[in-house]
């Protein structure tokens, strides 16, 4: 009997040796956060494609002075009663849609840069009228109308993520559009002036006195910021404003009809830079 109870002995005392030893393992192992790898935080690095719509506007205005004699003679010079074209600001303002690609690249938990290209179409327009006494002719307007039927963007962007789903970011590079402007002026009656080599005549009231359209491909700069919100792993929201400009228009207006043996008279016009403020939404998809 006491040699069993020495054998139990043994035995509950060889147990509890192997449970002590058991929890020292396992005390000192890793806790599994630890040996586990923590996940990238690389969350908007990637290509994305999008599109967007908004609204844009800016102030613009026209200035006009005279290219030869006839012009000036007509006009500023006084002959006939002429009188200046005065200078008139106007607004130009419309929609626009478009698409973009772009880039992510993120640098750590915070901060992202990137570079992003978009092309605009859109219907910009705004109107200036400017009267005026056009030498042995009469009162006159002088119409001119600006617009913008697309542009596009190539930017670098930099942001900083204050929350895992949203980035704020502000962007800036270059910028191209297309603007266009007419000049017209209607004659209030029949009239003509000539000066050296130059003249201009002008038929019965409602025909075309002075007109012109150029228009060109231009090239500027873009600032600005936004915000963009994740909704899902693959689809954002995002909201922008830009200021865009595109340099300083210029055009000719020309007399539509001269006198026999000389060169038609015209006008330079020289507009407000087109500079337009931009704001748009829309939703970008990333892969």
């Amino acid at each position: 009997m006491k040699k069993n109870r020495v054998c139990v002995s043994a035995l509950l005392a060889f147990v509890a040796l192997s449970s002590v030893g058991a929890m020292a393992e396992e005390m000192t192992a890793a806790p599994a956060i630890v040996i586990t790898a923590p996940a990238s935080f690389l969350q908007w690095t990637g290509l994305h494609i999008g599109a967007n719509g908004g609204y844009a506007r800016s102030q613009s205005g026209v200035a006009y002075s005279p290219n030869d004699p006839a012009a000036q003679a007509g006009t500023c010079g006084g002959v006939g009663g002429g009188r200046c074209i005065p200078a008139i600001d106007f607004g130009v303002r419309g929609p626009l849609a478009g698409g973009l690609v772009g880039f992510n690249w993120q640098i750590n938990s915070m901060w992202m840069t990137g570079v992003e290209a978009d092309y605009q179409w859109a219907h910009f327009s705004g109107t200036g009228i400017s009267a005026f006494h056009l030498g042995d002719v009469g009162n006159a307007t002088m119409i001119a109308t600006q617009s913008g039927t697309s542009f596009g963007t190539l930017r670098a962007r930099m942001g900083v993520i204050p929350i895992a789903p949203l980035l704020l970011y502000g962007t800036g590079g270059l910028a191209f559009g297309q603007v266009g402007e007419t000049f017209n002026t209607p004659s209030s009656g029949a009239g003509t002036i000539t000066s050296g080599s130059f003249s201009y005549v002008c038929g019965a009231a409602g025909t075309t006195c002075f007109a012109g359209s150029p228009s060109k491909m231009m090239l500027g700069f873009a600032v600005g910021g936004g915000a963009e919100m994740a909704l899902t792993t693959r689809l954002t929201l995002k909201t922008e404003i830009l200021y865009v400009d595109l340099g300083v228009p210029r055009g000719t207006v020309v007399a539509q009809a001269a006198a026999p043996g000389t060169s038609p008279a015209s006008f330079s016009a020289t507009l407000a830079p087109a500079g337009f403020v931009v704001a748009r939404g829309g939703l970008n998809f990333r892969f």
